[in-house]
């Protein structure tokens, strides 16, 4: 497997449904790869990042920064 294919799988989520051969795949390539491994915690980190985000504007709703307003 390439970085490319990689990189396309998880990002695009496809890699959480493929069928075992290509997960399986995909574990060796981030096993021997050391700049997939590092994209694949770096993104890991961003998608945490941003649930934490969601979860703060539901939380307290959107900020308004309209002026003269209370």
């Amino acid at each position: 497997m390439k970085c490319k294919q990689y990189i396309y799988l998880l990002t695009s989520g496809q890699l959480k449904e493929a069928p075992v051969s290509l997960r399986a795949e995909a574990a060796v390539h981030r096993m021997l790869c050391r700049y997939c491994r590092s994209f694949t915690r770096n993104d890991a980190r961003l998608d945490g990042l941003l649930d934490d985000y969601r979860e703060a504007i539901h939380r307290n709703g959107p900020e308004t920064d309209e002026p003269g307003g209370s």
